[in-house]
């Protein structure tokens, strides 16, 4: 189920290919999956720093 789909008012099926809302929900999400790669990247990246520090001690 498309998550606009109980609270667009224009909904029919199919719609979603076409529809600019759908399109900017869309980049939201993809933008804040990324965000959120980008920061569990970060984070796994310093604390294997840290591991390989601890171990070369």
């Amino acid at each position: 189920m498309l998550p606009c789909q109980t609270s667009c008012p224009d909904y029919c099926a199919g719609c979603h290919k076409d529809c600019a809302r759908w399109k900017t929900i869309q980049q939201e999400t993809r933008a804040r999956q990324q965000a959120k790669k980008a920061y569990l990247n970060y984070y796994w990246q310093l604390c294997g720093l840290i591991v390989r520090q601890c171990k070369a001690r």
